[in-house]
């Protein structure tokens, strides 16, 4: 398969060329969260490319309303920037682009069943759980992730979620699946007190990659805020204990799909 230039964001966010298609999803590209919800939640890793300097987005994927991942500081500057991109989200997500006048033709309500992007490059939401799975009086999820088809090599893009068996058997039913980025930002006592919901925990995101039987794993959103970060070494350390049968992969540069 040939290689697509992959490149990490931080937090859940990254950009990847495919076949020519240039693909965002989540771009947190400010210091919003710090700005606007809490001052102590300051950036551990900087901005690597501002709103107004993606002038190259085809399609923004967006998994949920909250500001790191739905960034009013950089959604709408990158719509201006890149003003042939399309945005794909759920319903909620959708409807707070259409308040920041981005306009109804670029927006799509994700969809359970598979988009065709062109090129080789299929799409298609599958539940989050964040903190539960929860969908409107129409079916309409309130938060997702993505897999994507990439000519015919299938890659899951969690966003925000922890694990549910409707979201396990979504995934199942979507193998192979060959490469995941997985949150492992655990929800606990301390950070649910701050009303930070979290994700997964490192031995759940290993899990889920064991048994949807996931080939490379990346680990994501452990890098942003000190109150939701995850030591790197403790990844590694558990991920030797459990000798578990996919790579991990903590090196962003070192990604190609």
């Amino acid at each position: 398969m040939t290689a697509h230039p992959f490149r990490l964001l931080g937090q859940s966010g990254f950009r990847l060329v495919i076949n020519g298609i240039v693909v965002y999803m989540d771009p947190y590209l400010s210091n919003s969260v710090q700005e606007l919800d809490s001052p102590d939640l300051e950036r551990l890793i900087p901005v690597p490319i501002q709103p107004d300097e993606v002038s190259d987005a085809d399609f923004v994927l967006i998994s949920h309303v909250h500001i790191d991942h739905c960034d009013p500081q950089t959604i709408p500057s990158l719509a201006e920037s890149s003003p042939h991109c399309q945005f794909i989200g759920p319903k909620p997500v959708v409807e707070k682009l259409m308040t920041w006048g981005i306009e109804g033709d670029r927006c799509s309500i994700a969809e359970e069943d598979w988009m065709d992007l062109g090129r080789d490059l299929k799409i298609v939401a599958v539940p989050a759980a964040h903190p539960e799975i929860t969908r409107d009086s129409n079916g309409n999820l309130s938060a997702v992730g993505f897999v994507l088809e990439i000519s015919g090599k299938r890659c899951y893009m969690a966003g925000d979620t922890s694990i549910e068996d409707e979201l396990l058997d979504r995934l199942h039913g979507l193998k192979p699946i060959s490469f995941a980025l997985l949150p492992v930002n655990e929800h606990n006592y301390y950070r649910g007190r701050r009303n930070i919901v979290g994700n997964m925990s490192v031995r759940d995101a290993f899990g889920l990659a064991e048994e949807i039987g996931i080939s490379l794993v990346v680990p994501v959103h452990w890098d942003m805020f000190a109150a939701n970060s995850v030591s790197p070494d403790e990844i590694m350390a558990i991920y030797r204990q459990i000798k578990p049968r996919f790579d991990l992969e903590m090196n962003p540069a070192a990604i190609t799909l």
